[in-house]
């Protein structure tokens, strides 16, 4: 079983959802494996732009599988945000996205650990969408993952947890509450 793997450099626009979008038309499976909603992938499909930040760009070919592994951070509400936007446009992800359980979630509180990085003196250049918090959370083991979140009483608990650990990041109990 032969497969084309894309890698990038990271160094930001380097045209891989383009790539990845021609080279779908020959493949079976697409697979997104890593990175957050940070990216925007441009790509022109049936005479139309599209533009893509976590739905692998093979989402635009019909009838392929596309599969969002567990080393991408997931924005439940860009994810969301992103799918109907298709939908609005007659691409159904439906049958065709599969999305690892153990996929880390950006909350709203990784965005606001980002942001106030980022207002810091120490700034790095981040899109404040909230991935690197995330990935920090998934490295120490303190982050909540997909299969977290479709357990109401486990995504609750964990969500306490990390809140009250953050709340000296966020600003306090009151920023906490703001959530």
């Amino acid at each position: 079983m032969a497969g084309i793997v894309i890698v990038g450099t990271q160094w930001g626009d380097e045209g891989k959802g383009k790539i990845v979008h021609y080279l779908s038309k020959e493949a079976d499976f697409i697979v997104r494996y890593q990175g957050g909603p940070n990216a925007g992938h441009t790509v022109v499909f049936d005479d139309k732009s599209f533009v893509l930040h976590l739905l692998p760009s093979g989402i635009l070919t019909p009838n392929k599988k596309c599969i969002i592994a567990n080393g991408v951070v997931i924005d439940p509400q860009a994810l969301f945000e992103e799918i109907r936007i298709l939908g609005e446009r007659k691409i159904s992800v439906t049958g065709r996205l599969f999305i690892s359980e153990l996929s880390h979630l950006i909350l709203p509180y990784h965005r606001m650990m980002d942001i106030a990085q980022e207002e810091t003196k120490r700034k790095i250049g981040t899109t404040r969408k909230g991935i690197g918090p995330a990935y920090a959370d998934k490295t120490e083991r303190k982050g909540i993952r997909l299969v977290d979140y479709l357990e109401p009483d486990t995504f609750r608990e964990l969500l306490q947890q990390n809140l009250k650990a953050k709340r000296a990041h966020l600003g306090g109990p009151g920023a906490v509450r703001a959530l």
